[in-house]
This record gives structure tokens, sequence and C-alpha cells, in this order.
């Protein structure tokens, strides 16, 4: 017989589903502490979580500093806060020398009070009657004028560079018999560099790498369509496990992902990291690996059941976590030792979609044992009597497609007797007080493999004869 190498012993038994009471206790109180912490954040820091760029809108610009410059990573931050960029960061971009991202919330290069300064301004100048001034609120890069004569585009430049919205000044579109004007202003990654060559000296930026820019009305959007895709996932995954087992499991994997899923968003609100598009592709990982493990699980009550007819519900569920255990923790372990490469090497995005990936890995781990299984034996108790796995069972094996123990591999283990099901065959060709001794039926079931029930050998019709153990009805 061969030995494989087990992390967890063949016969643990470890009482989860008796304790499991005390971790649901601990889970209320870690989604407790979860809301406090959104509460905290609402009432003091403005807001829920800690939403990048891509959810609140903003700037993110990648600079190539002069090498000749040795300026460190904090100095940088604290310059953007000596320039009034509240809220911005800075970090060093991996795998690239001298590179600087910087994040910023503001995505126009000028602020209603600068418009407002340079509207003014306009309004002095003599060639031309200003008829129009349109700054659009939602963050356009240029400004839209009008004047009642043709005006000098190198003096309109002039004029507004001096209020402080530089740009470029070009002909604009209109009726006929207006003089419109366009002016493009110089975009926030520039307006950053001449303030850094400003704070550290000329030449400190040596050029811009790239700099993108997500208006407050886009990042509404992808809010929106994050949230959608998180609610997405977690009714299809519903629909699957009620097609794939039945309605009694699916609200434990809904409820146990879903869990999963919270005290990721709630570690983000404790630890206050930003929150965006990386972040919920990583929630959406974690609700794939969770229904995986939960499946698992779920697949083994399953056939335990089906073994173990006359077995207590409870016991039952409780063999099969302990049987699953070894593989969940082979997995997950397997799977941290990559996450966690990954946190401790990578830097900036990525290191935070890899603690929402850990955090999931735990937490996922955790439900699938005390959340999902406690909750299936709740709704198997309240709304079925307790008799609902032995109803699906019968089902199964009316329509051909059950697990019966002939039916089951021979290294599987009888919960009851402890003894694997080749024992159980071996014992039943055995004679017992001089009967004749039993066959096994190589019937070929709707699978394509060989029942192996017994088969009593007089029997004359040739029939098979399974004999399977009942519930007892309750006195």
């Amino acid at each position: 017989m061969q030995k494989f190498f087990e992390i967890i012993p063949s016969g643990t038994n470890i009482q989860f589903v008796k304790n499991s009471w005390k971790f649901i206790v601990l889970s209320l109180i870690l989604v407790t502490v979860s809301v406090g912490s959104m509460i905290y954040n609402s009432a003091v820091r403005g807001s829920v979580l800690n939403f990048g760029i891509d959810f609140q809108g903003g700037s993110t610009v990648r600079v190539a500093i002069n090498p000749e410059k040795q300026i460190d990573i904090q100095e940088f931050r604290d310059a953007l806060d000596e320039m009034g960029y509240q809220g911005a960061s800075a970090l060093t971009v991996p795998d690239a020398e001298n590179e600087v991202l910087l994040r910023v919330k503001e995505v126009h290069s000028i602020d209603p009070a600068q418009a407002q300064a340079c509207e003014d301004a306009l309004k002095s100048y003599d060639t031309a009657k200003l008829l129009q001034f349109t700054y659009p609120p939602q963050g356009a890069s240029k400004i839209f004028l009008k004047f009642d004569g043709q005006p000098i585009y190198g003096e309109i430049e002039r004029i507004l560079g001096e209020a402080g919205c530089e740009g470029r000044a070009d002909k604009g579109t209109g009726k006929e018999g207006e003089f419109p004007v366009e002016v493009s202003l110089i975009g926030i990654g520039a307006k950053i560099q001449e303030q850094i060559d400003g704070h550290f000296g000329a030449g400190t930026v040596d050029h811009i790498v790239s700099s993108e820019t997500v208006g407050s009305k886009v990042g509404g959007q992808l809010k929106r369509d994050g949230i959608q895709s998180l609610l997405y996932a977690i009714g299809f995954i519903f629909l699957y496990v009620m097609l794939r087992f039945d309605l009694r499991y699916a609200p434990g994997g809904i409820v146990a992902l879903s869990h999963d899923a919270f005290m990721v968003i709630g570690a983000f609100a404790l630890t206050y990291k930003e929150f965006n598009l990386q972040t919920i592709a990583a929630l959406l990982t974690v609700i794939g690996y969770s229904i995986n493990d939960t499946i698992v699980v779920f697949d083994r009550i399953r056939e335990r059941v089906a073994l173990n007819r006359d077995g207590d519900i409870e016991e039952i569920t409780n063999t099969a976590l302990n049987e699953t255990l070894s593989r969940t923790i082979l997995t997950s372990t397997t799977t941290m030792l990559v996450v966690l490469s990954i946190w401790v090497l990578g830097s900036g995005p990525i290191k935070d979609f890899a603690f929402a990936l850990i955090v999931g890995l735990v937490v996922g781990t955790y439900s699938s044992l005390f959340i999902a299984s406690p909750l299936f034996l709740y709704i198997n108790r309240r709304f079925y009597g307790g008799e609902g796995h032995l109803l699906a069972v019968d089902k199964e094996e009316r329509e051909g497609t059950g697990t019966l123990l002939g039916s089951a591999t021979g290294a599987e283990v009888d919960g009851i007797s402890g003894k694997t099901v080749g024992e159980l065959r071996a014992e039943s060709k055995e004679p017992s007080d001089g009967a004749a001794p039993a066959t096994i039926d190589a019937t070929a079931t709707p699978t394509g493999e060989t029942s192996g029930a017994p088969k009593p050998s007089g029997d004359g019709e040739g029939r098979t004869s399974r004999r399977r153990r009942r519930r007892r009805p309750s006195s």
C-alpha cells in the first residue's frame, strides 16, 4: 500500500462544527471593526476608503530626474505638500533608475480662483473687448474666449500667463462675425515639472515620461462599474452553486465569499491603503478563490452523505472538513508563498494588490471551514427538518447520478466504522452463519463505472439487490 506525505494525519478529528459559533462571533467582531473604520474614515478623513485617482479623479505624472540630482523620495513628498497638493504621494518606479511616480488629486493646471483672476485680467485688454470667458467645471484643459474684434494671440498668451493661466492661444470655432479663441492650458504634468524645477533648482526634471488624468465624472463611472462587477460575480456564482448542488448549499457559499470580500475592504479601510482598480481585480480574484475552496468542501460533504446514510449530518460534515483540511492547507500555503513574495519585493500598486490577496487567502480559507458549512447545516435543519441531505441523495439515486457505497473508490473511509470501502467490500464477500458468500455485481452504472454492490449468489432472477440503510424514524 502506497503512503503519501500528509500535513494532517488521517483520522484527525478537529471539532469544526461544534466550535463554529465561536468563529461566527469572531467574524461579527471583525465586521463591526470594519464598519467602525469606515465610519471613522468618513467622519475624520472625509472618505470611507482611500480611493485612488481611478475612482475619485486625479492625475498621475511619471517624471525622470536628472542623474546629477540626488534627491530622496521623502523630499519629493514634502515638496508636494509645500506646493499645496494635499493627499499627494510620491513613489520610486521599480526597475527604472531616477524615475518618480507622482500622484495628485488635481486634474486641472488651474483652479477656479485662478480662472477668475485670468478672466479679470482679460477684461482690461484694450485691443478687443472680452465678451465671453468659459472654463468648463468638468476639468477641460482649455479656456474658451470670445471677443468683439480680432485679438492678438501673443498678447492673450502674455496676459493669461501673468495671471497664472499659461497656455497657447489659437483661433477657435464659432459663428460668422464672432472672434473665438481657444487657449490650450499647459497640462498638470508640465505644471508639476515647472514647480519641481523651481523648488529643487532648474534642470531637476529631465523629462516627463508619462502624464495621465482622470476626471471626477469618469472616476465616478469607474466606481459604479467596479461595484457592479462584484455584484454580477456574486450573483452568477450563486446560480452556479444552486445548480451544481442545490439551494441548501448556495446561501452558505455566497455568504462566505461576501464575507471574504467585505473583510478585504475592511482591511483597506483599517489601514487606509489606496483603493483603486487593482483592488477591484484583487477582490474578484479572492471571490473566485474562495468559492473554489468552498465547492471542494461541499463536494466532500455530499460524498460523505452518500456513504453514511444513517450518520448524523453534523458528524458527516465535520468528517468532510477534516478530510479536506490537508488539501486546503497545502493549496492555501502554496498560493500564499507566491503572494508574499510579490508583497515583499513589490512596491506601489502591486504591493497593495498583494496585500488584498493575502487578506483574501486567509479569510477565504477560514470562511470555507467556519462560515459556509455551518450555514449549510442551519438551512438543512431550519427549512428541511434535518432531512434535506437524504432527500437530495434519494433524488440523485433515482436519477442514476448518486454515489453508492459500492461505486466509491476503495480508498474512501467510512465515517462510522472507520474502515475503507475496500475493506467493507471484502467483508461482504465472507460467509456469515453458513450463508452463501456474496458476489460483487459488475453491472455498469450510468457513469460507466461498475456499481460493485453486493449481490447474493442465490438470486435466481439475476436482479441487483442493493441494501440501503435508511434513517430510523424518530420515536
